[in-house]
């Protein structure tokens, strides 16, 4: 119950965003356009053409999937009525709000784009029911086998071509359609982005009364590390793994990964870990993480996918050290699984990479900040959490504090200790 007052909480709040971009006048975030240009020159409301469109949307999915479709998701229609419902009375709420000055309306269309994203956080977070535009949306991604951001951009690009031609018939010009309904495409997936991450507590809430899974008194069998460039992870990880009888992972996930993925050897190699923040924004504001179905992943979200997979047939095989991949949050409700997070000092780190890969020092920082911040990307984005954060691991070390000999005799020592 509290899952689908949380999915209602969130169409409310979407509701609310939309009606403030509506009073700005500059145009509406695109899967709202059509409805609004209507509701310009016809008689029903904007909520009431939503509550059509959303009809529309779940019939194209019938005629698509037939007998496939899934009988819950029926259901899609109830939230369209309410949706639509939601959003006349958010305009007539808030039909008091209605900004004169340019630099308002604009403020407007960021605050109402910045609510439409906590929205959309509350509605997809209880993972129980889609609305109908993300419904269809996953449909066709499935059916083209597309990743679920690039039929976004072609979805919303159709319904703004929509708009614009249901403008011209009513009007003989362009209306409803203005820089605002650009400025939403591109915030709404951005704000996102980066609300999302603050608001794992929600999930956490509503996952709250499933049994939480402890370690039993055998000790642990898997230990996961995550570090930073240039700290002697990967070195403390073999060293502990081989003084533990254990199996080591690190590099070897890339020729797991290869065979689950059905991805190229160098396309895994080339993307391993590594998410730009050009790539981080982009995939934001199309969201491409909201929808995480395998036929609709793009390939960088396939090789997450696959080497998640691998990594938790990995910990199911036998005792292991599993060196970064975001296997800390992958494994997080394994029992008996240890969670390290490794840093050093920048003068540590400069001078190991620069003998390493034979470097000048600022040419190994310079390394160094590429790659952490490239890790930090790739597990910020998967994880929706942060990279380095102590609350997301059990130990956090400085092997430049302790040397890697010094780690490693930490490391071993604790997970031998016998537990109360």
């Amino acid at each position: 119950m509290e899952r689908y007052a949380t999915l209602i909480a969130g169409l409310f709040l979407m509701s609310i965003g939309i009606a403030l971009s509506i009073h700005a006048q500059l145009g509406i975030t695109p899967i709202s356009c059509p409805p609004y240009v209507l509701s310009l020159g016809l008689r029903p409301t904007v909520g009431q053409f939503t509550i059509a469109m959303h009809v529309c949307f779940v019939l194209i999915q019938v005629a698509i999937l037939r007998k496939s479709f899934p009988k819950l998701q029926y259901m899609q229609l109830v939230m369209g009525f309410l949706f639509g419902f939601f959003i006349d009375f958010s305009v007539w709420l808030t039909e008091w709000m209605v900004p004169e000055a340019y630099w308002m309306r604009i403020l407007y269309v960021v605050v109402g784009s910045a609510i439409l994203a906590v929205g959309i956080v509350f509605e997809v977070t209880p993972k129980v029911m889609l609305i109908a535009g993300e419904g269809l949306m996953l449909v066709l991604a499935k059916l083209w086998k597309k990743p679920f951001g690039k039929v976004k951009i072609g979805f919303d690009c159709s319904l703004i071509a929509i708009s614009l031609v249901f403008s011209l018939f009513l009007f003989g010009e362009i209306r409803g359609v203005r820089e605002g309904t650009l400025l939403s495409a591109l915030l709404v997936g951005f704000f996102v982005g980066k609300i999302q991450p603050h608001m794992a507590w929600l999930g956490a809430w509503l996952d709250r009364h499933q049994p939480v899974k402890q370690a039993d008194e055998a000790g642990y069998t898997v230990v996961t590390i995550a570090r930073e460039f240039g700290s002697g992870g990967h070195e403390i990880g073999e060293k502990l793994a081989a003084r533990l009888g254990w199996k080591f992972y690190d590099r070897e996930l890339v020729n797991l990964t290869v065979g689950n993925s059905g991805l190229s050897t160098r396309y895994v190699e080339a993307h391993d870990q590594r998410l730009t923040s050009f790539q981080r924004v982009w995939k934001d504001i199309w969201m491409d993480n909201l929808m995480p179905v395998d036929e609709s992943l793009s390939p960088d979200d396939r090789l997450f996918v696959a080497q998640s997979r691998v990594i938790r047939h990995a910990a199911d095989e036998g005792p292991c050290v599993i060196v970064g991949r975001c296997a800390n949050v992958i494994l997080k409700d394994r029992p008996q699984t240890f969670h390290l997070f490794i840093s050093a000092d920048a003068a540590f780190a400069c001078q190991r990479i620069a003998a390493e890969q034979h470097l000048s020092s600022e040419e190994a920082m310079h390394e160094i900040h590429r790659i952490n911040q490239l890790r930090a990307n790739h597990y910020n984005y998967y994880t929706q959490q942060t990279w380095g954060d102590p609350s997301g691991y059990d130990l956090c070390i400085r092997s430049s504090s302790l040397g890697i000999e010094g780690a490693v005799d930490t490391i071993y020592n604790l997970l031998t200790t016998k537990r109360p």
